[in-house]
């Protein structure tokens, strides 16, 4: 089992936030002042996170987009496509570096996503001394399967993180970037509409867990249920419910 990561409290004291309050400057708008630039391509900036709060971690942040009030569900097909290209390159990069025991690819939007930016962003952070697959397996993105063809496998977990209700789509690491970024963008846009009226949040993860595959899980983000709080209980839906949301999405993805 991993020890945990330490967060330096006081440090994140200090990070910008504008999540929730949209009247305060956005610092990945005022590009002539970033630093610790790592790589650019377009719009697209790769960059030291300013604020490295967990310790024994190699931070970055890879700024998406120049439009502030975007979201990736809302980027053109090429936009998206061209995301998903430049973030995965730089994940298999960092994962090539020897230090690192795993590393992390992640993005965060909405006020209850754990992000304190508005501006679209995604992460990558190289961990010196944990792995996250020795917690996560391909049983939890397991499930009913709403789309399966040569390129991607979609399913609702039935052995979630959490719980309720976690997207995975599964693909192979040359898959086509185009059909990826699409399928993705098919399950946000029905995930902020038809899901429900009060999604307005969500994570998207990235795994490789050293198999043929990789996946992508897709997390709508509410209040954490208190029994995974207080006992690490995940919880998923009704068949009901479950049945409702694959004849959904399906018509999200044609």
């Amino acid at each position: 089992m991993n020890n945990p990561l330490h967060f330096n409290i006081a440090l994140g004291r200090t990070k910008p936030e504008n999540i929730r309050h949209s009247e305060r400057a956005c610092p990945f708008c005022d590009v002539e002042h970033l630093q610790n630039i790592l790589a650019k391509d377009g719009s697209i900036i790769w960059l030291m996170n300013k604020y490295p709060v967990l310790e024994k971690t190699w931070p970055t942040v890879i700024i998406e987009t120049d439009d502030c009030y975007s979201e990736f569900s809302r980027f053109s097909p090429k936009e998206a496509e061209h995301v998903i290209d430049f973030s995965l390159a730089k994940w298999e990069e960092t994962m090539a570096r020897k230090e690192f025991k795993s590393v992390l690819y992640f993005k965060n939007y909405g006020p209850m996503s754990g992000g304190s930016l508005r501006h679209p962003h995604s992460q990558i952070i190289g961990l010196y001394d944990y792995d996250y697959r020795e917690d996560i397996h391909e049983e939890h993105f397991d499930g009913p399967i709403i789309l399966e063809d040569s390129d991607v496998r979609i399913t609702i977990s039935d052995r979630p993180l959490i719980g309720f209700t976690e997207f995975n789509i599964r693909f192979l690491p040359d898959v086509s970037r185009a059909v990826l970024s699409r399928r993705i963008q098919q399950v946000l846009r029905y995930l902020l509409g038809d899901f429900g009226h009060t999604v307005g949040s969500y994570n998207l993860f990235f795994y490789d867990l050293h198999t043929t595959h990789r996946y992508v899980k897709i997390v709508p983000r509410y209040l954490t249920s208190p029994l995974f709080v207080g006992y690490a209980i995940p919880q998923i839906a009704n068949d009901e419910r479950v049945n409702r949301i694959i004849s959904e999405l399906r018509t999200y993805l044609k």
